[in-house]
């Protein structure tokens, strides 16, 4: 098996280096057309329209195009049920009870949420694993590793490459040169997948003769995992409650009844979107059964089904969601390095955020190199970075919205510490499933934080 999945033309290569011009002419076009100010650097002012909420939500947040090629190869339709159907039923349930709540709070950003309610300390350790969330290393993985097969270039000049040119708009243009390049993304993501099916559908025939040439456990909705790593999954797919792309775009909305409404409108996109690529992964194991890396498998197919100028039309439909979440990432993980984190620990004023998170911008690309050559798996690193920490995030997050469960700053920030350290050193003693520990042990901690606040209460 050859290294590289697929051989470029000339039509090919220049379509996607058009398409990649075309994606950094638009974020710096939009980067002429700022407002001073942190606001609009990180929230566009507060302006996004449902049409532009939309755009932008659906590319950036689904992000990992070929690690849903690799799980829906190795694992058939349970791609469909780990990786979407929770999405869809946590992104509801934001809708109707966080995102009106996030879009009316005072402050840009999640850890300027938490330090309202718990503080500092807790703000400043929320930053940090934000940081380690953002930080795109899946994404760059990918889009690296399609430069590389593309190109024949190393991986590593191919992953450093890839980071320039997709966040170099964002150092002066911020979340508005971010959503101008979004819309873009957004029409590709769905066009290069409308594109295969129908050659795949030629080349095989439907679902009949696509049932007849998978394996039995790839049409089976737990595609041969035991229930255990199923539903650590769906604990995973709390990532939508402290994701802080979601949290931006929301207050990025231009009012809470659109922030609402844009997130339902979105997961019909990601249904539909669901259900093109996961499709495509199982023709690619029908057509393509002996492919040696999972990752190849939509760019495999394309070499095997499509003529030039319609692959290169079709790649970039691959690479388009992911370039969004590298760029919303990247940003998001800036902030919260540069902003949330230096920031609030060195006393940096308003008009020294945006110097402090371009070099933010520098740190992120940094660590998300280096994780990407430690753990060359999309589906590893969404396995690892989830299970480690949303437990930190999770219990002070829904804390600082709802009243009822409030409980004092040290509790809030022992149950985000417990949950980080609880997972991450569950899965550093080789745990399979990290999650549990560390989500237990902060509950525990609020639990604690309850009992202290009604111990403390003077008798009636």
């Amino acid at each position: 098996m050859p290294t590289s999945p697929i051989r470029l033309g000339l039509v090919d290569f220049s379509i996607l280096l058009l398409y990649l011009a075309a994606v950094v002419l638009l974020g710096l076009r939009a980067a002429r057309r700022r407002r001073e100010g942190t606001e609009d650097y990180i929230l566009a002012s507060r302006t996004l329209t449902l049409p532009s909420f939309v755009a932008t939500l659906v590319p950036s947040f689904f992000g990992g195009t070929l690690g849903v090629g690799e799980y829906a190869y190795r694992f058939g339709v349970s791609n469909w049920l780990a990786q979407g159907v929770p999405y869809y039923a946590f992104a509801l349930l934001y809708a109707a009870f966080l995102a009106p709540r996030i879009r009316k709070a005072p402050g840009l950003t999640l850890p300027d949420h938490l330090h309202a309610a718990f503080g500092k300390p807790c703000a400043v350790l929320a930053a940090f694993l934000v940081f380690l969330l953002a930080s795109p290393a899946d994404e760059l993985l990918m889009l690296g590793t399609l430069a590389h097969w593309a190109s024949g270039l190393p991986l590593a000049p191919c992953l450093a490459g890839v980071a320039a040119a997709c966040v170099g708009f964002l150092f002066t243009g911020g979340l508005r040169s971010d959503v101008w390049a979004n819309r873009l993304e957004f029409l590709f993501m769905f066009g290069g997948f409308s594109i295969i099916l129908p050659f795949a559908y030629l080349a095989l025939g439907g679902a009949g003769a696509l049932a007849a040439r998978l394996p039995p456990s790839h049409l089976d909705w737990t595609g041969g995992n035991p229930p255990a790593y199923l539903i650590t999954w769906f604990f995973i797919a709390l990532w939508t409650f402290v994701d802080p792309s979601f949290h931006q775009r929301v207050c990025a909305a231009r009012d809470a009844a659109t922030a609402r409404a844009g997130i339902c409108v979105s997961v019909a996109f990601w249904c539909c979107f669901d259900f093109m690529t996961t499709t495509t992964g199982l023709y690619a194991r029908a057509l393509l059964p002996g492919l040696e890396q999972p990752l190849q498998a939509f760019p495999a197919l394309a070499q095997d089904l499509l003529p030039p100028a319609i692959k290169g039309l079709f790649l970039a439909g691959v690479a388009s969601s992911t370039l969004a979440a590298l760029g919303t990432t990247s940003f998001l993980a800036a902030v919260s390095i540069g902003r949330d984190l230096a920031g609030r620990l060195l006393g940096v004023g308003e008009a020294r955020h945006e110097y402090w998170i371009r070099w933010g911008l520098l740190a992120t690309c940094l660590l998300s190199f280096g994780m990407a050559l430690a753990m060359p798996s999309v589906v590893d690193l969404w396995y690892t970075v989830g299970s480690c920490v949303i437990p930190g995030l999770l219990v002070p997050l829904l804390a600082a919205y709802f009243e009822p469960l409030r409980i004092p700053p040290w509790a809030a920030f022992s149950a985000s510490l417990a949950g980080f350290l609880g997972s991450l050193l569950a899965w550093a003693r080789g745990s399979a499933f990290p999650f549990y520990p560390g989500l237990a042990l902060s509950i525990l901690a609020w639990i604690a934080g309850k009992l202290s606040t009604a111990s403390s209460r003077p008798e009636a």
